[in-house]
């Protein structure tokens, strides 16, 4: 057993450069109270100040449902190609966090691999 205690999830993220990235997750035992904000970031080195992009709530993160039975939000989240295309094929680090309340949780957080396409559309 660990002796250590980490709240994220560590995965590491693929995608095509100037593809299109979506995915859901999923928060519950909020008692229906939703966060303040959420965001998914990048960034070239862990220690930079600049993101090679981040977006949140209203730019690309969206409450998809509510389940009052289960205490479940569902998010969708939805990252556009041009945030990608123009950025150099290797690999970053990002996380994914939500806001509520005074705290910061971090739920995902990784390594961003962008790999090459054949051919540009």
């Amino acid at each position: 057993m660990a002796d250590n205690f980490n709240n994220s999830t560590n995965i590491t993220i693929t995608m095509v450069k100037g593809d299109t990235l979506s995915f859901g997750f999923q928060i519950t035992g909020l008692n229906g109270a939703e966060p303040d904000e959420v965001y998914f970031s990048c960034k070239e080195n862990i220690d930079d100040d600049a993101y090679i992009f981040s977006i949140d709530t209203s730019s690309g993160i969206e409450l998809r449902s509510y389940d009052a039975g289960s205490d479940t939000l569902t998010y969708g989240v939805r990252l556009a190609p041009s945030y990608t295309d123009d950025v150099a094929l290797g690999r970053y680090f990002y996380d994914l966090r939500m806001e509520i309340d005074n705290d910061v949780l971090t739920l995902m957080r990784g390594a961003f691999a962008l790999e090459w396409r054949v051919k540009d559309i």
